[in-house]
């Protein structure tokens, strides 16, 4: 169907721009996979002010441009007078020319971010995709399936976060970006989101008994590293939590 990015950009001569600021989300929560996004999909959807798409991840601008935004927009016909949303993890890591994409369609669009020490993400990530989604039983998982995983670009590319905020932060404002941390989830969860509501220009004042913070919630059975694959999941992303501590002062 040729270059979506260029259609894109002949919609816009069809599609008036008030119209899409207004079918439209005014938040993406774009990742990081395995860091709680399902868990602030699960609260977030609580709060009567917010509105998120039936469907947690949508995937439009990393599989789907090829489908019409007006599809695309139809997530969010049900949320008018209500701040609207979708999350999707992959996001994290689209190239800069998708990016761009979404700062044309929604230049004022707010960005969440949840980032976890990616050693201890890229663990659950192997689980899920090993383990839980094919339901087999961990020591039915060859170590040459773990070792292949742990060093791809498909996983690798998720816990380099410090590429991640380069990518998205060339293109938006840090005031359009909140960064908040999958250890707070454990630590702090209503705190941080106090923090995510102020940045979505919500109100805290809310019943809070109906928002389930206080859950983790696992979707993969808990495995604890064994240090073989610890210590290779280390020689990896050493020296990318070196590098976002240095760049970013984040401790991970």
């Amino acid at each position: 169907m040729g270059n979506p990015i260029t259609q894109f950009e002949a919609l816009g001569k069809i599609v008036s721009a008030r119209f899409l600021r207004s079918s439209m989300p005014d938040f993406l929560g774009i990742g990081a996979l395995k860091a709680g996004t399902s868990w602030s999909y699960e609260n977030l959807k609580q709060h009567p002010d917010i509105y998120l798409s039936d469907q947690k991840e949508l995937h439009y601008f990393d599989k789907k441009l090829n489908d019409s935004l007006l599809s695309y927009s139809r997530n969010f016909k049900n949320g008018k007078g209500k701040v609207k949303g979708e999350i999707t993890p992959a996001y994290s890591i689209l190239t800069v020319e998708k990016i761009r994409l979404i700062k044309k369609l929604m230049p004022k669009v707010k960005l969440i971010l949840l980032i976890r020490n990616p050693i201890e993400r890229a663990w659950s990530h192997a689980i899920m995709d090993l383990v839980a989604r094919p339901n087999k039983t961990f020591e039915e998982v060859p170590e040459e399936a773990f070792l292949s995983h742990f060093k791809s670009d498909y996983a690798i590319k998720r816990g380099d976060y410090s590429t991640v905020l380069e990518n998205w932060l060339s293109v938006f404002s840090s005031e359009q970006l909140y960064l908040g941390l999958f250890t707070d989830i454990v630590d702090s969860p209503k705190q941080l989101l106090l923090e995510i509501f102020s940045h979505l220009g919500v109100s805290s004042d809310i019943y809070w008994d109906t928002l389930p913070y206080n859950t983790i919630i696992h979707r993969n059975p808990e495995i604890i590293i064994p240090q073989k694959y610890r210590a290779i999941l280390e020689s990896i992303y050493s020296p990318k939590i070196e590098r976002l501590a240095n760049q970013y002062n984040i401790q991970l």
